[in-house]
């Protein structure tokens, strides 16, 4: 009984599954969720931060308190910083827009001096050279410009 069972299934879903289509995903979002997951990083962290600065405070360690303190605000500072500079990229373009423009920036030749900006945007202040100058429109404006 069970081996017929078995048999039955086996060439059954054989049949089925090509019609079925279970193994085509219908779930990729090319990237949207990530200023989602990044958001709910951040509010983890800053929810631990706040439970460790009330443990420490239960523990009679005033001084580790207050200095968790400052941790905290540089933990909503740098959230601030991360989506005032990432995440317009995320709302203005997708996956398959970011790939269209790197083939155009290809057939223009431009891709070397793009490649070089983009070197320069993700350089942090403290690795660039003495001699370039950050403006604080850089700190503000996306990382890709509209086409």
């Amino acid at each position: 009984m069970c081996s017929r069972h078995s048999i039955v299934t086996s060439v059954s879903c054989c049949l089925l599954l090509p019609w079925l289509r279970l193994y085509q995903p219908v779930y990729e979002t090319y990237g949207r969720y990530w200023p989602y997951i990044h958001h709910y990083i951040f509010v983890g962290m800053i929810i631990m931060q706040i439970t460790m600065i009330g443990l420490f405070g239960l523990k009679s360690k005033p001084s580790a308190s207050v200095a968790t303190v400052p941790l905290l605000l540089f933990t909503i500072m740098f959230n601030e910083y991360c989506k005032i500079r990432f995440l317009p990229s995320f709302i203005n373009y997708s996956i398959q827009n970011a790939v269209e423009n790197d083939e155009l920036d290809e057939k223009s030749g431009e891709m070397e001096v793009n490649s070089k900006n983009a070197v320069n945007a993700y350089c942090p202040p403290s690795l660039r050279p003495l001699n370039q100058m950050l403006s604080k429109a850089s700190l503000t404006e996306p990382l890709l410009s509209s086409v």
